[in-house]
């Protein structure tokens, strides 16, 4: 494979092969671009009307963007659920098919993320430490193309949300680490969850060679079933992903140098939270990670979660 030490800045920088998003014309809704390669607020979408032509746009206001956020909003959890509904079929997040702690006492659409309750008691699921960078529910022939996240109580510093922009990723790759990449699968173990511990009903693996350990593959450079545009798709900061087919040493390598460039500012969009904020983002062409906070404060999430294609790319 071609040599890709140049770094991600640089790169990007030297090369800007993503142009700006078009800037199109929407007549029930506002949508107002951020200042980075990803994100928008939109304004004026209404949540328990919408019209099948105000939810068009916002779709398509998502697709443009990759990651929407609605300011205020005093969504109920009833309207939030019949929301995400209109926009694909909601999926159970694994902890919630396992029957673990993140259980909404009523809607079973919904993912309580959170590290108390109310009272301060423990509850919620995900506890408040940091998160890294990853795509959720990798582990699944079909993992999300997206999800709706509403703010309910928030903390009083940390708990922001980042997330990077995995088509300028792969469009900022040199020519020959693109050909190189493009139709290659990346093998994901499923023996181990974020935080490193092993899963429900897995054990630990016999053998150290990670080729050979319980694994997903999906296509390391995923073709959107919406915008036909070419995104990294690596899921996860996992000691076991491999490049199928590549000598373990190349394929770690190429890995670490990927991370880098999601790891790189450039690509980034923030979301500092405030209470009532709904986020939407696509789990197909971004990454995401949050900030950890401070235990003895409570931040309380609501989230749904959409049903994805099966990844593929197309040549």
């Amino acid at each position: 494979m071609p040599d890709t030490r140049t770094t991600p800045r640089t790169q990007a920088a030297r090369s800007p092969a993503v142009a700006p998003t078009p800037k199109r014309a929407f007549h029930t809704i506002e949508v107002i671009p951020s200042d980075a390669p990803i994100g928008a607020d939109i304004v004026g979408f209404d949540f328990a009307g919408a019209s099948d032509a105000m939810l068009a746009e916002m779709r398509q206001a998502w697709l443009d963007h990759s990651v929407v956020r609605f300011r205020g909003t005093r969504v109920s959890d009833a309207d939030q659920v019949a929301f995400a509904a209109r926009l694909g079929e909601f999926v159970k997040h694994p902890r919630q098919l396992r029957g673990e702690e993140g259980a909404h006492p009523e809607f079973e659409e919904i993912l309580v993320i959170a590290n108390a309750d109310d009272s301060g008691k423990p509850a919620g699921t995900m506890g408040n430490s940091e998160c890294r960078w990853h795509s959720d529910t990798y582990i699944v022939d079909r993992p999300p193309s997206g999800a709706i996240l509403k703010a309910v109580r928030l903390p009083k510093a940390g708990g922001n949300t980042y997330f990077s922009d995995m088509y300028a990723v792969y469009d900022d790759l040199p020519a020959g680490l693109k050909r190189d990449l493009d139709g290659r699968m990346i093998q994901l173990d499923t023996v181990y969850d974020g935080a490193m511990r092993v899963r429900k009903g897995m054990t630990e693996p016999a053998t150290r060679d990670i080729r050979l350990w319980p694994s997903i593959r999906h296509p390391i450079v995923r073709t959107h079933g919406e915008t036909g545009r070419n995104a990294i798709y690596l899921a996860a900061e996992t000691r076991s992903a491999w490049i199928v087919g590549l000598p373990l040493d190349e394929s770690a390598e190429i890995i670490a140098q990927l991370w880098e460039r999601v790891a790189d500012p450039t690509y980034h969009w923030t979301q500092h939270w405030q209470t009532d904020d709904i986020v939407i983002w696509d789990n197909r062409c971004l990454k995401h990670r949050r900030d950890g906070w401070a235990a003895d404060e409570v931040r309380i999430m609501h989230r749904t979660t959409i049903r994805g294609e099966r990844p593929h790319f197309v040549c």
